[in-house]
C-alpha cells in the first residue's frame, strides 16, 4: 500500500536524535521508499540538511520537486565535494546576497562531533566563511589573478541552536576598501538565518591579498618565526647547562 502524502522532512540519517521528531525521515529510508514504488512521486517533502549533493539530486529527479544543489566546488576553496556547506549565492539586493545551507553530514567540521540535535557552531562558521569566499571572488573582486582570503578579525554572536532543517546564510556588504598592489578589505555581516529568525551573525574584516605578495608575506613570516624559535631554545638549552 502506498504511504500517504503528508509533508515530511527528509534529514541524514546522522542526525539520530533530531530523527526522533514527528514528521522527519531519515533520507536513505525516503530513497529506498521512493525506488521501490511505496512512495508516490508526488511525496511533499521539506529538505533539511545532511543531505549529499547525490541525494539531493536523486530527490529532485525523483520528485520533481524544487531541490536545490550545492553551489560549485572550486569557488568555495575545497578540494572534496562533501565539504561544501552552501548552495549557489544569489545577488538579493545593493551589497546584499544570500545562499542557502546546504550541509553534508560527512563535512569535516561535522565528521568528529555531533552532539544533540543542533548543528555545531564550528559548521556554521564555515559556511559563513564559503559564503564570504563565492561573494567576493564573484561579485566584488575586480582583478583577475589569483588571490588569497586572510582573516584580519572575526566577532561572532549566536541567538538560537540551528537544527537540520533549511536555513539561509545572507552575506551584507559594510565597506569594501581600495584595491592596492598589496591588496584590498571587506567588511561584511553573515546572518544565518532559520524559520525566519536570525540565529548567528558573523561580523568580519577580509583582507584579500595577491597569491604572489601572500606568498611572499607567509614565507618571510615563517622564516621569522623559526628563527625565533631556535633562537628561544638556544637561550633556554645555554640556561640549563650552566
Amino acid at each position: 500500500m502506498r504511504q500517504n502524502s503528508s509533508v515530511r522532512a527528509v534529514v541524514g540519517d546522522r542526525f539520530k536524535e533530531f530523527l526522533g521528531n514527528a514528521g522527519t525521515v531519515p533520507v536513505t529510508d525516503l530513497l529506498d521508499a521512493l525506488r521501490s514504488g511505496d512512495l508516490t512521486a508526488g511525496q511533499s517533502i521539506v529538505v533539511g540538511q545532511g543531505l549529499s549533493a547525490d541525494q539531493l539530486r536523486e530527490l529532485r529527479e525523483r520528485t520533481g520537486a524544487d531541490v536545490p544543489l550545492p553551489v560549485e566546488r572550486g569557488l568555495t576553496h575545497k578540494h572534496e565535494a562533501k565539504n561544501v556547506l552552501i548552495g549557489p549565492v544569489q545577488p538579493t539586493g545593493p551589497g546584499l546576497y544570500t545562499a542557502p545551507l546546504l550541509l553534508d553530514q560527512r563535512v569535516e567540521v561535522l565528521e568528529d562531533h555531533l552532539t544533540g540535535q543542533h548543528i555545531p557552531a564550528v559548521t556554521l562558521l564555515e559556511a559563513a566563511r564559503q559564503t564570504w569566499t563565492v561573494v567576493v571572488e564573484q561579485f566584488l573582486l575586480t582583478s583577475q589573478g589569483p588571490t588569497r582570503f586572510v582573516i584580519g578579525s572575526i566577532r561572532s554572536a549566536f541567538h538560537s541552536f540551528v537544527f537540520p532543517l533549511p536555513a539561509t546564510i545572507e552575506f551584507r556588504l559594510a565597506h569594501q576598501g581600495d584595491a592596492s598592489p598589496i591588496g584590498s578589505s571587506v567588511d561584511c555581516v553573515l546572518i544565518i538565518r532559520q524559520d525566519n529568525r536570525i540565529a548567528a551573525e558573523f561580523e568580519t574584516v577580509i583582507r584579500v591579498i595577491p597569491e604572489a605578495v601572500a606568498v611572499k608575506q607567509e614565507s618571510m613570516a615563517a622564516r621569522q618565526a623559526v628563527r625565533a624559535a631556535l633562537s628561544e631554545a638556544a637561550v633556554t638549552a645555554s640556561a640549563v647547562a650552566r
